[in-house]
């Protein structure tokens, strides 16, 4: 696809998403083309976003930039370490206050509405997340934006969130109901906006192995190696002793498949360092084993368990 191509395509499914809009052309230097985009208009403080594709680039770039007052470094360092791998960060002290350039991105030979309205939905998410550190938005407020952004890319969960920064956002700030209006039991009102908060008392940690579950947030970002299964190569299980680790996720992550389909979603996103046993390969496809006994297929070729 050319550049024209790509950025039509985009604008096109921008104009038929009720919960997107696109706010102006921008020129940025060595950029085939940039371009403003709000997410979450539906909502009552939609997220200003940045659309670009550098030149020559074979990837959409997705970027936001914010400033948060005071020295949260740390906080936002943890913050970002714990979001899945596909949303990188720079994090730099400015003077007095903190600033964070957040993005992801999509590349072109995976680009579709599906992938490029989730890639938004992720940053958007992201960014609510370090607006809440700033003490921007309540807790809840935090989590009703998100829910706003990501609805038309995937079925909203009733419960609240339960990744560790967002329990740990949420417990930083206090119900405080209001004697004439009732306040739903599943939501907390929080802090109102504009209020200053305490020190941020919350330390976000990166996901690590839990076991009940992985703790990672699924999330498919693009489409899967064209790899193509072929017979199954068994491959050594461990001894008597049970599920013993093989390998480790590398520092970039990895995306994992429900089956060795490369037309299938990905429903996971491993994250870096987390112990796997490599159960089974089939061509450039591993079907991996966690700790917690979850299982899924991975590009083996990424772990050089394939060819």
């Amino acid at each position: 696809m050319t550049p024209d191509e790509v950025k039509q395509s985009i604008t096109t499914w921008c104009s038929s998403d009720d919960d997107l809009e696109i706010a102006s052309d921008r020129f940025e230097p060595g950029t085939d083309f940039s371009f403003g985009l709000k997410a979450g208009t539906l909502s009552t403080a939609p997220v200003e976003l940045v659309v670009l594709k550098a030149d020559g680039a074979d990837r959409v770039t997705i970027r936001r930039s914010v400033t948060l007052t005071g020295d949260d470094v740390d906080a936002a360092n943890q913050l970002i370490a714990s979001r899945p791998g596909s949303v990188t960060a720079s994090v730099e002290r400015s003077g007095a206050d903190t600033t964070v350039v957040a993005q992801t991105y999509v590349y072109l030979d995976g680009l579709s509405k599906h992938t490029f309205v989730q890639a938004v939905a992720e940053l958007a998410r992201t960014s609510t997340l370090l607006d809440a550190i700033g003490g921007v938005e309540t807790a809840s407020e935090v989590d009703e934006e998100a829910a706003v952004v990501a609805s038309d890319a995937v079925d909203a969960d009733a419960e609240p969130d339960s990744t560790p920064v967002a329990a740990a956002a949420a417990s930083t700030f206090q119900p405080s109901p209001s004697p004439s209006l009732p306040q739903p039991s599943s939501i907390p009102s929080g802090i109102p906006v504009g209020h200053p908060l305490p020190t941020p008392s919350f330390t976000p940690q990166p996901a690590q192995p839990v076991q009940t579950q992985p703790a990672y947030t699924p999330q498919p970002v693009q489409q899967p190696y064209q790899a193509q299964p072929v017979q199954a190569q068994p491959v050594p299980q461990p001894g008597a002793g049970g599920w013993a680790p093989s390998h480790s996720v590398p520092p970039q992550g990895l995306r994992a498949w429900g089956a060795p389909d490369p037309s299938g979603p990905v429903v996971a996103n491993l994250a870096p360092g987390l112990p796997i046993q490599v159960a089974e390969v089939r061509g450039a496809w591993a079907r991996v084993i966690c700790s917690n006994g979850w299982t899924g297929w991975i590009d083996g070729r990424i772990i050089g368990v394939a060819a």
